[in-house]
């Protein structure tokens, strides 16, 4: 028969590397959710940053592109009627 001693040595030898197994899946478990929680912050923040650019693109666009093609097309073709009027031909 093993001594009383021993099996009491056994048992707490036992009873703390389980919870020491416990502890470490506890402080694992609060690392995961802890950088879930930042990747998810970082993650939000670039979809903001991608939804104002894009805001601002569309704006340029209408804003300042639209106007200014429109502006040379109609140069263009006010070129075309002086050329005309004045009689210059194409070489």
């Amino acid at each position: 028969m093993v001594p009383q001693i021993l099996q009491d040595i056994a048992f707490y030898v036992g009873f703390i590397t389980d919870l020491l197994v416990l502890v470490i899946i506890l402080v694992i478990l609060i690392t995961v959710v802890a950088i879930y929680r930042k990747v998810t912050r970082a993650l939000n923040s670039a979809g903001r940053i991608l939804d104002n650019t894009e805001e601002i693109v569309n704006t340029v666009s209408e804003n300042i592109v639209g106007p200014a093609a429109a502006g040379s097309s109609v140069a263009f073709g006010v070129g075309k009627i002086f050329a005309f009027l004045r009689g210059a031909k194409k070489k």
